[in-house]
């Protein structure tokens, strides 16, 4: 069972842990397999004691991250569903699906969850009439049983809305302020809205947030980055082609309401019963068998041959007016190249939503994943907005979707009770600030990470940890990471551009991840580092934590102009497998540092971004073509995606570098202009990586004394 411990007293039992055995006044590491030595790692703090003496166990109360029980109960057994369009102060229409508590206390107004998506609010089977919709998942069903609204609503240009969109686009924002005005307004509201939701349905909750709606009470954005750019499209300024590329064909199938049953695509749920009959599914045109759209058919031609307005017809054909993310995104290779609108990745990134955010003071609750793509964001847009805004961070063992992915297996959680308890921590959330239950939630430490191979759940009270201890390992000769700088040399390497981090049969990573084809097993790079620059540790003499940001300078030179770099930190074990930990990237020729406050609209409303990590700017003017040009050595600083990772005695730390990672990101174009790791014309330069002396290669490592 994965039940946070955060607290020891007397009269509270904890199975499986002696009295004797905790530490006053401390708070423990927790989870399953713990170890006697780790549960004695603690760091003191009265305000941590406090909060689990009130809320830890009370009056058979529990109420702490992944274990909230007793402060409110379900007390609702149905859902009433009801389906209708709202209006927009521009004249679109969004379509919204309502999920109203029923068979419980009779109550007129309740408090409001909502959703706010371009993925479709509810599907439909054209065939069967079978929907698919709230009713069949886990958080809607346990948010109205325990008497909250459940609103989804489809963004213009998507599902059943009416209207176009380019992605990100500042209309979506007003949209969003629209949406919750008028929820405020129905008669099963009572004033009071939160908003939930995953990547694209994190970015429309600070969409949505940075217009001050007064109706939205908090938000809980999860899996999102801050800047848009290296955070989601250009990864250390290299274009991630694989993900763009399937996302905008998956998009493309389903604004277009496509029927495709072989993969899964299925048309929204109209709004609109035209004919009367209870039936939605001949609402939707006849399709084209040949293409999966009934767009392709010309004049909609429907299976009961009923007339009618073409309601969920036309809405649909206003879809084929929207912009391909990948079609243009795939053109503007730097933060401030034009996107649509004459907009640029400024002003489409979560970023540019943060001082709207910080004005309206609105509780946030940031959830991300140490094997997400957008980690780095999420702690930034957290560590940004804690100094305005009341924040919690949490932090999962997990890929894009936080409940979600191997690794909770591989560390002994119960895989089965993590999506339950998952929502309840959201439902804890809700609880207070929509229902003002006080359950303690803003007492806590304000951030939880799972620290892996660790014990767990662990409270922090700030980020990075000021207890950390920077270790710096140096790229030593014979390929030893070791601690000591050593003299002057030179190691080189061909790449290898069919290298590739691509894990399992799924083919899949931390970047494939954000459109959920993560790895069905924890990466296993031992192979992979075949193809790389590799250094290691000697045998560890001890458990080794490392929390927070790695930091990796490599002092490179090159025959060619220029390159690309991925960084990969992992774990040998007793057996020689090494598994990966965290990883980073970077073209070479944005290796000059900026300041990171331009992230936000350039810097120009002074605020200030944290915590302090490199950023290469990525701007036009910022970019190098021929950093290595004559020979020239550039000092590359990269930052590891954040982690919290205990490498155990005996093991090793490793270091392994690429300068491909194919196909996930295409190759250099300076090495390969087809994009192919096989063709003849390719150009393999020779990388030379500079050691010791004054240029010395190495990773810092925010190493946690033990014992703090």
């Amino acid at each position: 069972m994965l039940l946070l411990r955060p607290f020891a007293r007397a009269g509270v039992e904890y199975p499986g842990i002696e009295e004797s055995e905790l530490p006053k006044n401390q708070h423990v590491w927790w989870g399953p397999k713990m170890k006697k030595t780790r549960r004695l790692l603690a760091v003191a703090s009265i305000a941590i004691l406090a909060f689990g003496l009130a809320h830890a166990q009370t009056d058979g109360k529990v109420s702490k991250p992944f274990a909230y029980s007793g402060y409110s109960e379900p007390m609702y057994k149905g859902i009433a569903v009801s389906s209708e369009y709202v209006p927009v102060s521009d004249g679109a229409k969004l379509a919204v699906d309502i999920y109203l508590p029923a068979g419980g206390p009779e109550c007129k107004a309740f408090p409001v969850i909502l959703e706010y998506l371009p993925y479709q609010r509810s599907r439909i089977d054209p065939l069967s009439g079978e929907v698919s919709d709230g009713r069949n998942d886990a958080d809607c069903r346990l948010f109205v049983s325990h008497g909250y609204v459940f609103v989804r609503a489809d963004m213009r240009g998507t599902g059943a809305s009416t209207g176009w969109m380019a992605d990100f686009m500042p209309r979506l924002c007003d949209d969003g302020k629209d949406l919750v005005d008028w929820i405020a307004t129905q008669p099963w509201c009572n004033g009071k809205v939160g908003m939930k939701g995953a990547s694209y349905l994190g970015w429309s909750q600070t969409a949505t947030a940075s217009r001050k709606p007064k109706a939205l009470k908090c938000i809980i954005p999860t899996a999102i980055p801050l800047d848009g750019y290296s955070g989601e499209v250009y990864p250390g300024g290299i274009y991630l082609k694989s993900f763009m590329e399937g996302f905008d064909e998956y998009m493309g199938l389903i604004t277009r309401n496509c029927f495709v049953p072989d993969k899964g695509i299925r048309p929204t749920k109209p709004v609109v019963d035209e004919d009367g009959d209870g039936n939605l599914a001949d609402e939707i045109p006849i399709y084209d068998s040949a293409t999966g759209s009934f767009l392709a058919a010309g004049e909609p031609k429907y299976a009961d041959g009923a007339p009618r307005k073409n309601i969920y017809y036309e809405a649909t054909r206003a879809h084929e007016k929207n912009y391909g993310y990948n079609a243009w995104a795939s053109h503007a290779p730097f933060i401030d190249s034009k996107a649509p609108l004459g907009l640029s990745l400024y002003d489409l990134s979560p970023g540019a939503h943060v001082p709207g955010i910080m004005e309206s003071g609105i509780p946030v609750y940031d959830i991300g994943a140490w094997f997400d793509g957008f980690t780095r964001g999420t702690f930034e847009l957290y560590s940004t907005l804690a100094k305005t805004n009341p924040s919690k961070l949490l932090i999962t063992p997990a890929y894009h979707e936080p409940e979600q992915g191997p690794f909770y297996a591989y560390f002994g959680e119960d895989v089965s009770s993590i999506p339950d308890r998952y929502w309840r921590e959201h439902l804890r959330f809700f609880d207070h600030y929509l229902k003002g239950i006080d359950n303690g939630i803003d007492q806590e430490p304000p951030i939880c990470i799972y620290v892996m191979h660790g014990g767990g759940w662990r409270f922090e009270k700030e980020w990075p940890l000021a207890r950390q201890a920077v270790t710096r390992r140096f790229f030593g000769a014979d390929h030893v990471l070791s601690s000591g700088q050593g003299t002057e040399r030179v190691d080189t390497y061909k790449p290898d551009l069919t290298h590739s981090s691509t894990y399992t049969e799924t083919n899949g990573n931390r970047w494939m991840g954000i459109a959920v084809n993560w790895p069905s097993a924890p990466p296993i790079r031992t192979d992979k580092d075949q193809q790389c620059l590799i250094y290691t540790t000697e045998l560890l003499d001890a458990d080794t934590e490392v929390t927070g940001h790695p930091m990796v300078h490599l002092f490179a030179s090159s025959t060619a102009d220029d390159g690309d770099f991925f960084v990969y930190l992992e774990d040998v074990d007793e057996k020689g497998d090494a598994l990966l930990v965290t990883e980073g990237q970077l073209r070479a020729g944005f290796a000059a540092l900026r300041n990171n406050d331009r992230m936000i609209l350039q810097g120009k409303r002074g605020i200030d971004v944290k915590p302090e990590l490199p950023w290469h700017g990525f701007e036009e003017k910022d970019y190098n073509p021929h950093i290595f040009a004559k020979g020239a050595v550039a000092e590359l600083v990269i930052d590891l995606f954040p982690t919290s990772w205990v490498f155990r005695k005996g093991h090793r730390i490793r270091v392994s570098i690429a300068c491909a990672d194919y196909p996930t990101f295409p190759l250099h174009p300076l090495l390969s202009p087809s994009n192919d790791p096989k063709a003849s014309n390719n150009v393999i330069p020779i990388v030379t990586l500079h050691c010791g002396g004054a240029q010395a290669s190495r990773i810092d490592l925010p190493v946690i004394p033990a014992g703090k």
